[in-house]
Formats: C-alpha cells, sequence, structure tokens
C-alpha cells in the first residue's frame, strides 16, 4: 500500500441487501485485473461474507476462535493477514478467518475494527488500488475508517424498485454528510433479455423519477440486466471502469 496513505479505494455500497453489491464489487475487481491493473479486493461484509465462494474459495475447517487484535506484529511490514490471490486479482476477507457455514456477529465497534485490519494490515503487495464491498447501509463511522486508509470514492447499487432508490437515498446523505465522493451508480437486475428473441422485459416497477438517486445527482454508469448465473461482463462495466479509471490515476 502507498506509503502516504492516499491508495484509491472504491467502495461499493447499497442502501439494502440482495441487489447484488458483491456481485458488481466481485465484477469491478475482476475486470480491473483483467485490465492488467494490480488491485485488490476487500469482502467488508462481515456478516454474510460471500466473496470467496464467488471467487471459487472455500474454508470448510470451523474456526475456534476469531481475534480483532492487530495481525501485524509489531508493525512489521507484511507480517498481517495473507491476501489470496485469483486470476491476478488480491482478496481479503472475514470468510478466511472462519468456515463458510459460521457465522461472526459483531457490533459495529467491532465491525469497523475488522474493516481497518482488513484494509491496512493485509499483505497486499504492490497494489495500485483497493474494490472494498461494504455491508449494506452506511455508517458514519466506517466512513472515517475507509477515508483514513485511502482516497475513497463511492460507486452504490440499487434495482429500479422504489424501495431501492428510498434506502440507498438514506446511505447517499450519510455519504454527504461525511463528504465521501460519490463516483455514480449501477441499476443492477433491471430487466431480463430473452437468449431466443432477445426481448427485453423489466423486472420492477420503476420508481418515480423524483423519487431515485438520479433526480438527487448521482450519475448512472451502467444498467445491468438479471441472468441467473448472475454474470456481468467487462462490456456491461465498460463505463464503469472508466470513471474508475480516472478515480484511480487521481
Amino acid at each position: 500500500m502507498e506509503a502516504d496513505g492516499q491508495l484509491p479505494i472504491i467502495a461499493v455500497a447499497s442502501g439494502k441487501g440482495g441487489v447484488g453489491k458483491s456481485s458488481v464489487a466481485v465484477a469491478i475487481g475482476r475486470s480491473l485485473a483483467r485490465q492488467g491493473r494490480r488491485v485488490g479486493l476487500v469482502d467488508a461484509d462481515i456478516a454474510g461474507p460471500d466473496v470467496p465462494r464467488m471467487l471459487g474459495l472455500r474454508r470448510d475447517v470451523p474456526a475456534r476462535s476469531v481475534t480483532l487484535a492487530s495481525w501485524a506484529h509489531g508493525g512489521r511490514r507484511g507480517s498481517g493477514l495473507e491476501a489470496m490471490e485469483v486470476d491476478g486479482l488480491k482478496v481479503a476477507s472475514a470468510g478466511f478467518l472462519m468456515a463458510g457455514g459460521q457465522a461472526l456477529a459483531l457490533g459495529s465497534d467491532l465491525g469497523d475494527l475488522m474493516l481497518g485490519r482488513l484494509l491496512k494490515e493485509t499483505n497486499w503487495g504492490d497494489v495500485e488500488a483497493l474494490v472494498v464491498d461494504l455491508p449494506p447501509g452506511i455508517g458514519f463511522t466506517q466512513q472515517g475508517v475507509l477515508s483514513g486508509a485511502g482516497r475513497v470514492t463511492t460507486i452504490l447499487v440499487v434495482t429500479p424498485a422504489e424501495v431501492s432508490h428510498l434506502d440507498t437515498s438514506r446511505a447517499l446523505s450519510t455519504l454527504r454528510e461525511v463528504r465521501t465522493p460519490v463516483l455514480g451508480g449501477v441499476e443492477n437486475m433491471a430487466y431480463f433479455e430473452c437468449p431466443c428473441c432477445s426481448e427485453k422485459t423489466e423486472l420492477h416497477a420503476p420508481a418515480p423519477h423524483e423519487r431515485t438517486i438520479w433526480s438527487a445527482g448521482v450519475e448512472r454508469l451502467a444498467r445491468l440486466p438479471f441472468r441467473p448465473d448472475a454474470a456481468i461482463s467487462d462490456t456491461d462495466l465498460a463505463s464503469v471502469l472508466d470513471a474508475v479509471a480516472v478515480h484511480i490515476q487521481g
């Protein structure tokens, strides 16, 4: 990580769960790695660390305990949690500390502590950016942890449903209150495209425009279809990747 603490961080966030936020975060990370960028992916959803399974990683041996004390020993560089690497993408997750079926219930303070450990004490090597899959909702202290680790911007993930925009509008208000930049938004699971005739079928009754995050000034960077295999292609994310590249370059 950069010595000045200004490593570019792309936080992927939502106001509610079930919108495909983790899928979007994984797709962004993998797409950046395919472009040849040295990027890390932080699975910060402590209660539901699904990123390892999405990448084909699993731990079957249950942990007897999880230590939240500093993973680095005496502050020595490279002595913290080792990142796993999948197809050029480095990954750190609370899911590496326990078996896939185990639960880890933490209060907000301990969750922020875990986030800080994943960001700062993982042995990332020479990465040029981190993509962070945040848990649903936005917290003031969580944003403080992120801003203390680098130069943060946020991508918001919604579905077209009004309740998704409502909850994410609340998250947007928090981000603006703590002056965290928002790069734009991704509208996920917006429609189904028939594989036979390519006809598009909308999957949600669209929210009235004035009740969307777009009306609040968030740029819609991508509108993604629903696919049974949850696949998101580089083409789907072209505008997102362009915006992320600008952020990385500073």
